[in-house]
């Protein structure tokens, strides 16, 4: 492995860096280590026993998935990624070369990958898990353009209506989307939200404010999708075909509903998913700074 304190000077005399543009070096750092759906789980080590393995850490695994798989066939599958006979892993070996090749392969091994991190169960919320990730990686959180993030609430846990926007998880979800809120570069956003139905105490107005308007808090989203169950479209006051909702004249939001419900797992909602996709053009933003990753 070189030394990642080379002079530029010698890393002129590199091919990679002496007689290839930027723009095709940028093509390389792809190939090996960009454009995938990229599994985030906090997690034990599934193998190892010591203190190390038993303590939980994050681990990411590439996922079988391809990103041009549509998220409502992803959310609606299980997933084998972190098998220890099928995990596969981004090759990011190159970034360790030298100090140039981690400063241009940063931003795309976080910018051209799309992250998924699924929330299943009642012992942490996906606020939780964003602020976990964030620590995890200070000077990067900045960086990702594209998450996918499947919530799904335990029904057999007792105190999972705490976890329920509609009940009293209201804090919980405010503080989700204030994360998402953080994360200046997010463009593309999808969110499977899939929870027991309970009795809504709340009028088909406060339930659209609830679910619908934290969205517009991230201001330079291009896409968003959210999965929601189908018995919710009653409690809304919409009917369950496809509807568009505006937003402000900043685009507007395409909502149809999945055809699973109750909390039981989302998995014939590949041909009729929810979703909620609003639309907009960003403006530009600049690249941010290395290091850091899970």
């Amino acid at each position: 492995m070189a030394d990642q304190s080379s002079c530029p000077l010698d890393q002129l005399e590199s091919p990679l860096f002496g007689k290839l543009p930027a723009e095709l070096r940028a093509v390389i750092y792809t190939e090996i280590f960009g454009g995938q759906r990229i599994h985030l789980n906090f997690t034990t080590h599934p193998i190892r026993a010591d203190r190390v393995g038993l303590r939980k850490r994050w681990r990411h695994a590439i996922c079988e998935q391809p990103t041009t798989v549509p998220f409502r066939n992803v959310a609606s599958r299980q997933h084998h990624c972190f098998l220890a006979s099928r995990r596969r892993v981004l090759d990011i070996n190159l970034l360790f070369t030298c100090q140039r090749a981690l400063e241009e392969g940063i931003p795309i091994l976080y910018q051209s990958n799309t992250f998924h991190i699924v929330n299943v169960g009642t012992e942490r919320l996906p606020s939780d898990d964003l602020r976990s990730l964030q620590v995890k990686i200070p000077k990067n959180w900045g960086l990702i353009r594209s998450l996918e993030f499947k919530w799904e609430v335990n029904i057999f846990d007792r105190n999972h209506p705490r976890f329920i926007p509609h009940h009293w998880g209201r804090d919980g979800y405010e503080a989700f989307w204030d994360g998402l809120a953080d994360m200046p570069l997010l463009s593309q956003l999808r969110i499977s939200i899939i929870m027991p139905q309970f009795l809504m105490l709340a009028s088909p107005d406060e339930l659209r404010k609830l679910y619908f308007e934290p969205i517009q808090r991230l201001k330079h989203l291009r896409t968003c999708e959210v999965i929601l169950p189908r018995s919710y479209s009653s409690h809304f006051g919409m009917s369950t075909e496809d509807q568009t909702l505006p937003i402000d004249g900043d685009g507007d939001f395409r909502i149809s509903w999945a055809t699973v419900d109750d909390g039981r797992p989302l998995a014939a909602a590949v041909q009729t998913s929810a979703s909620i996709q609003l639309v907009r053009t960003p403006p530009s933003h600049p690249l941010s700074t290395p290091p850091g990753w899970p």
